[in-house]
């Protein structure tokens, strides 16, 4: 699996910006979520043995930010190739068949995430008048992850489609190497 940043990303265009600017967003809004997360049920273990008291609220909106963190950012872990994938098949095929095994695997993912998004959007309609435990919100909002999540892997696999089926390339990270994650 080749890494490399793609040179359209790197450039001035205004796709290579608003790409950019996604790809920021994304980061932030998982980071947000996942230190939030991470404060929040922290605070409740110290509480819970050192007070012997427990919030809650904590439980049901930490489940709730970690429904949020696996849906918006599953698109961004896409764009470094870093979800489980078979690519033994791939790598014995001439280079032709291989970029035409790409292209089926990317349409197939586009299929996927389109009907992802479809069937979210219909999810949340059927939940939207259902209350969440705790708080009484609307059990609609949480379940906007499905499609907000699903259309953002759409957007990024259709970032990174090219690069990928020409030359199995995905985006590079100083701060995320897919490869250190192998068993």
């Amino acid at each position: 699996m080749a890494v490399a940043p793609r040179p359209e990303t790197t450039g001035g265009s205004i796709g290579a910006r608003l790409e950019a600017a996604l790809v920021g967003a994304n980061r932030w809004a998982v980071i947000v979520l996942m230190a939030a997360m991470s404060v929040l049920v922290f605070t409740n273990v110290v509480s819970r043995y050192l007070f012997n008291y427990s919030f809650l609220w904590v439980e049901e909106i930490s489940r709730y930010m970690m429904v949020w963190v696996g849906f918006i950012g599953s698109g961004l872990v896409l764009r470094y190739g870093a979800h489980i994938a078979v690519e033994a098949f791939q790598d014995v095929l001439p280079t032709r068949a291989a970029q035409a095994s790409r292209v089926l695997v990317v349409v197939i993912l586009a299929a996927t995430f389109i009907a992802m998004t479809w069937l979210g959007i219909q999810y949340v309609r059927f939940a939207w008048d259902q209350e969440t435990p705790v708080f009484n919100w609307n059990f609609g909002l949480v379940y906007l992850a499905i499609p907000i999540g699903s259309a953002l892997m759409l957007i990024h696999l259709l970032c990174i489609a090219r690069p990928y089926i020409v030359g199995r390339q995905f985006d590079k990270s100083e701060a995320f190497n897919p490869e250190d994650a192998v068993l």
